[in-house]
């Protein structure tokens, strides 16, 4: 049986591992007699590691999101040294672990591993083809390596972006859509089926808020400003991982019976088949599958560098609006309540933008690179 490595990080919230278990499960569905393993780079290379860059990641978006976004835009001077450095540094490591897996192909969710695994591809035990599933709707240069073979891109102006600035061969890019769970790919139910299976009032208006796997973003005043200018509506709160955050939420809002909170959900298909809307951080994963749904977008304070890139394609393509002003939210929305149409049209495109099969065609792509 041949196996498949799909090698990921949780260093950055949940989205990277989560494309890591799409890509996974879309192998199980294909069901061509492989083995396909996730690991984590940087646990296995250094638990003390991992937590330290964990944590300054965490307290740079929480304290000073611009230092991210000013490194993250400084790619070009910055990506080269970066991952061949790192790459030195982690190779020893990663060749024990390539040389006890011995997969035929490995594929990355998160770059931070890449340039190992592109240095020792070659000099293992058994060499292997290296895959990188890009999890945003733009590309930053950490990911782009000679030694990969293959990309998994979210659309054609990604895999246009590759070819146009560095130089990738078209034939090296696949536009499967960034991967999410093939449960997307299953008829929807209704949404006032879904509502009533899910204990919500299956006429309300109804607004999925999220931030994301670490739960950032201005939640608080964003559903106190939903209960004041639009009490009608029903709200999804989803605080991911932050319990922090959920239990400050549960205490304030608790016995509001518009308010359903949520900590980390494991699958969001339904909660996301159930709303009119999703205000949320544009993570590359959390978009996907909303896109997938045709569900529309608010955007609030995307964190600089990946998620104001993927911002800007949202809003290009017209299914996502804008406003970093909690406040204000919900009379940003109002105008487009009083006119279904508009809202009927945004939801279409995100459907039609949207690669709910990401994960099989991810899939198929792997199994096509099996030596």
């Amino acid at each position: 049986m041949e196996k498949i490595l799909v090698l990921t990080e949780t260093i950055g919230g949940s989205g990277h591992f989560q494309a890591a278990r799409a890509i996974r499960k879309g192998l199980n569905r294909a069901n061509r007699g492989v083995k396909a393993e996730i690991v984590c780079g940087l646990p296995h290379f250094n638990r003390q590691l991992e937590g330290m860059i964990r944590k300054v990641y965490l307290s740079t978006l929480h304290h000073a999101p611009g230092l991210w976004g000013a490194v993250y835009n400084k790619e070009r001077e910055f990506s080269d040294a970066f991952r061949s450095s790192l790459a030195r540094i982690l190779s020893g490591k990663m060749s024990e672990l390539l040389n006890i897996r011995q997969p035929a192909v490995v594929i990355a969710t998160h770059a931070f591993c890449l340039g190992a695994l592109a240095e020792v591809k070659d000099r293992v035990v058994r060499p292997f083809r290296l895959g990188a599933a890009i999890t945003d709707f733009d590309v930053n240069g950490f990911w782009i390596h000679p030694a990969v073979d293959f990309y998994l891109v979210a659309h054609e102006r990604v895999a246009e972006k590759m070819i146009r600035e560095f130089g990738v061969e078209d034939r090296r890019i696949y536009r499967t859509g960034i991967p999410i769970d093939p449960d997307f790919t299953e008829p929807p139910e209704c949404k006032e089926n879904l509502r009533v299976r899910l204990g919500m009032d299956p006429e309300a208006f109804t607004v999925l808020l999220t931030g994301g796997g670490v739960g950032l973003g201005p939640l608080d005043q964003t559903i106190t400003q939903f209960r004041r200018d639009l009490p009608q509506s029903q709200l999804v709160v989803v605080t991911g991982k932050n319990r922090e955050l959920y239990d400050r939420l549960q205490a304030r809002f608790h016995g509001d019976r518009k308010i359903h909170l949520f900590g980390y959900v494991n699958g969001m298909r339904d909660w996301m088949g159930a709303s009119d809307l999703i205000v949320t951080k544009p993570g590359g994963m959390t978009s996907s599958e909303a896109l997938a749904t045709g569900l529309p977008m608010l955007i609030c304070r995307p964190i600089p560098g990946q998620e104001e890139r993927n911002s800007r394609f949202l809003i290009r393509e017209r299914v996502a609006l804008r406003q970093d002003r909690p406040q204000a939210i919900p009379r940003h929305i109002h105008p487009l309540l009083q006119d279904p149409g508009r809202w009927r049209e945004m939801g279409k495109r995100a459907q039609a933008l949207g690669c709910p099969r990401s994960s099989l065609d991810a899939a198929q792509v792997i199994l096509d690179h099996l030596k």
